[in-house]
């Protein structure tokens, strides 16, 4: 039995782990906290070995019963390492391709080159010329100087909600890239595709390296997440690579990339060398409103500045404006202009170009171009425009919505879409990390690098910028209103003031307007990271294995890892106390108290008062375990009520618990057990659908004591168990219990108490306990259950209609 009860606290030990690591991974897939793949698979690995601990440990415990639980264990292992897997790696040559030669159907090189390469070899377009280094050099960089494990290790310990983690993972990634030795046949490649430029120019040449990374321009625009460099020279040329591939993994780009669900071997970095524009004015032009709304979306528009474009698309420049008609010969229906940069005919030749470009790829396009010094035109970029839906009539006022206090009106709409939130204004005492949750951001530009913190983000608005702006694109990506341009207007907002964003109308609202406010219930469907832990979660969690009593309750039954936790826990309870049968006479024994609960104790020293137990039982004042006495005079408190129904055994998914307390019968499966000592306790408590396990160290060292607490599970749906979960956590607090909550678990703990204060403490927590029955079906709102808590502090202890 001692070496029986060893195996069974691993066991119960390997299972608070799987929990923990379960509800976890639930918490990645409900809330809005994302991973690195890397950590992902670094959190399912470690679970996994923790699966299999519990089976070796039910190994011990019965030998040779369950042997074909460890090939369900394997199954499962091998479905989510595949789809939690990084893609084949390709690291031969070529690692040089000139765009004229590019084909469309390569992999290993990204789409803001194969989509030059198009415009260039298709449809004749004035492109700058140029070459690209593909993905397989990236690939054979990190393979030569060994930095694939390096990388992944330090993405495996990225929390991307940490400023500090962010900063400081990414300054070791960038330093691993920027200071890797060149591999020389990459090296080779690029100063021989650079001399044959050069010579196809005829004249001294400088380039601007760009990224063009794998998953770039595509379902994920990746927009402003890279870093460019103008104006390189021969002899800066591997610098300048390196420094492009080094922000891959630049806190921004990593952010985005995470946020996308995308891995790391996803987004190799290939790299789109250049010839220089000399740039006399350059802006983008959109094929498609970006907006979708009535009377603008079926118009091009034009968006210009003088010389280079890093202004525009840096949201740091307010741009002249043209609106086109869509024709195969675009006429101008309106303009904006500050500075009259272009002529009329180059307005129209790009908006041409533009009907050309998106006729060919059969999809909206978002295309950047230039004009140089002697009005050549040069496309530098065209990808896939990503379109924010608006309303496209005007909302008639209700309720609430006609007192509406105006702020600000007639802003540009740069990305659709309604939210309130708190003004956050950027300033020396309030740094973007440092920003809330559910903020609005009040900024003078809209730089790239914000998309950091977009996430927490409720709207948007920037004194400067437009809807041309990287930020602006990424804002529609993710759904983050955004008004742009509004000049001195936003300084009349006061920090911390609740306000609303109206990203449809262009128009900012005095506090939180309810009505307005659109709520986006599909996401989860449409994110790629949801989906891939939708897909994952499939094998972990689900558990069909419900009825310890059913015919299923076999290892061949499992059909998720949750099943195979649950089965051994429940064969390894009854492994420990398979002696102490009643009547029995041996190992545990049956408590007999005043709750109608089946509790078998198993006494591992100075827990029992010694031969006082008659006939496999032992009454409750024979019980000398302080912290199981202290636990049950709170369960067994006067207002705590108990009352017991008929529980259907044959349909336990469809049961009706009375009180949430099964009634007794002739197995274990059903029961509640605790292992006791003088100073110990290890209670595991079932109420119907949920379980409670109580762990507790209550001695004469007050440094070693400890309780430790996980309640998990209900009826109920997901929405309603959280709210018990609220409840309890809400009143474990006012105890000084730490709480964490993980999906619909809870786990708390209490520590460095002395005795007296403890064992007061396991009193109300008994009480607790007793109060909670069925409350996830009588719950219903935040409300409700901060007038629970009011109760219970004043000695209410029951809540359910049965009491």
């Amino acid at each position: 039995m001692r070496e029986k009860y060893e195996a069974f606290k691993l066991l119960l030990h390997y299972d608070v782990l799987c929990h923990e690591q379960m509800a976890e991974i639930q918490d990645l897939f409900y809330g809005d906290h994302h991973e690195d793949l890397c950590r992902i698979r670094k959190r399912f690995t470690l679970f996994s070995e923790q699966v299999a601990g519990m089976i070796a440990s039910l190994e011990t415990m019965a030998p040779v019963t369950y042997v074909s639980l460890k090939e369900y264990h394997k199954k499962f292992n091998f479905y989510i390492c595949f789809l939690l897997a990084s893609p084949e790696i390709d690291f031969s040559p070529p690692f040089v391709v000139p765009l004229a030669k590019i084909n469309p159907a390569n992999k290993n090189i990204g789409n803001k080159a194969k989509n030059l390469a198009i415009l260039k070899n298709e449809l004749g377009a004035p492109v700058p010329h140029g070459f690209a280094v593909t993905a397989n050099a990236f690939h054979y960089l990190l393979e030569y100087n060994n930095l694939r494990g390096e990388i992944d290790d330090l993405l495996s310990e990225l929390n991307i909600d940490s400023s500090h983690s962010l900063n400081v993972i990414s300054g070791q990634l960038q330093k691993h890239i920027r200071t890797a030795e060149m591999v020389p046949d990459i090296e080779m490649a690029m100063y021989a595709a650079y001399d044959d430029l050069e010579q196809a120019v005829s004249r001294p040449l400088t380039i601007a390296v760009r990224s063009s990374a794998i998953s770039e321009d595509g379902e994920c625009s990746f927009a402003g997440q890279y870093e460019s460099i103008l104006g390189v020279t021969k002899e800066k040329l591997i610098g300048a690579y390196l420094e492009v591939m080094a922000s891959k993994y630049s806190p921004t780009a990593l952010c985005y990339r995470i946020r996308n669900g995308l891995s790391d071997e996803e987004t190799a970095m290939s790299v789109l060398m250049l010839e220089m524009v000399s740039a006399k004015s350059s802006g983008v032009l959109y094929t498609r409103a970006p907006l979708q709304e009535a009377g603008e979306s079926d118009k091009l528009q034009l968006h210009v500045i003088r010389g280079f474009g890093e202004a525009l698309v840096g949201g740091a420049a307010i741009p002249d404006q043209y609106v086109m008609t869509r024709e195969e010969h675009p006429r101008i229906l309106s303009r904006k202009e500050q500075h009259s940069v272009i002529t009329e005919k180059q307005v129209e030749v790009i908006g041409r170009w533009g009907m050309n470009i998106e006729k060919y790829f059969q999809t909206t396009q978002d295309i950047e171009w230039a004009i140089d010094t002697d009005d050549n035109l040069y496309f530098l970029q065209s990808r896939p425009l990503h379109i924010s839906a608006v309303m496209e009539a005007p909302r008639k006022a209700t309720g609430e919505e006609e007192n509406l206090v105006v702020l600000l009106d007639g802003c540009e709409r740069a990305a659709g879409g309604v939210a309130a939130g708190a003004v956050y204004r950027l300033d020396d005492n309030h740094k973007l990390e440092d920003i809330p949750l559910g903020a609005v951001l009040v900024t003078r530009n809209t730089p790239p690098s914000y998309v950091q913190v977009i996430n927490r983000l409720a709207a948007v608005i920037a004194e400067r910028g437009s809807r041309a702006s990287h930020f602006a694109t990424v804002a529609r990506e993710f759904g983050v209103p955004f008004l742009a341009g509004t000049g001195s207007a936003a300084q009349s907002f006061v920090h911390d003031s609740q306000i609303t964003v109206d990203g449809d109308q262009g128009a900012v609202y005095q506090g939180k307007i309810e009505s307005l406010i659109r709520k986006d219930t599909d996401h989860l469907e449409k994110d790629r990271y949801y989906r891939t832990l939708k897909e994952v979660l499939n094998f972990i969690t689900p558990l069909e294995l419900v009825d310890p009593a059913g015919k299923n309750f076999t290892p061949e039954g499992c059909r998720s890892m949750h099943d195979i936790i649950r089965f051994c826990h429940e064969k390894a309870v009854q492994a420990m106390f398979s002696s102490a049968r009643p009547g029995s006479g041996r190992g545990s024994l049956k408590l007999v108290a005043d709750v109608p609960l089946d509790v078998f104790l198993f006494d591992v020293g100075g827990g029992i008062t010694a031969g006082i137990q008659e006939g496999g039982s032992v009454p409750l004042a024979g019980i000398t375990s302080v912290p199981f006495q202290a636990l049950w005079r709170g369960l067994g408190h006067p207002d705590v009520q108990w009352k017991q129904k008929p529980f259907d055994w044959d349909a336990y998914d469809k049961v009706e618990l009375a009180g949430g307390i099964p009634p007794a019968r002739d197995s274990f499966a059903f029961s509640s057990y605790a292992v006791i000592g003088f100073d110990y306790l290890h209670f595991n408590i079932r109420f119907g659908y949920h379980f409670t396990i109580v762990d507790v160290l209550c001695g004469k060292n007050s440094a070693e004591n400890h309780c430790m607490l996980r309640f998990a599970g209900g009826g109920g749906d997901f929405g309603h168990r959280s709210l018990r979960i609220d409840f309890i956590t809400r009143i474990l607090e006012q105890l000084e219990f730490t709480v964490e909550k993980k999906g619909d678990m809870l786990e708390a703990r209490l520590s460095s108490m002395e005795s007296r204060v403890m064992q007061h403490k396991l009193d109300m927590l008994g009480r607790l306990l007793g109060a909670t029955k069925l409350m996830d079906m009588v719950l219903e709102d935040e409300q409700m259950v901060s007038q629970c808590v009011d109760d219970f502090f004043s000695g209410r202890y029951s809540f359910s209609q049965e009491g």
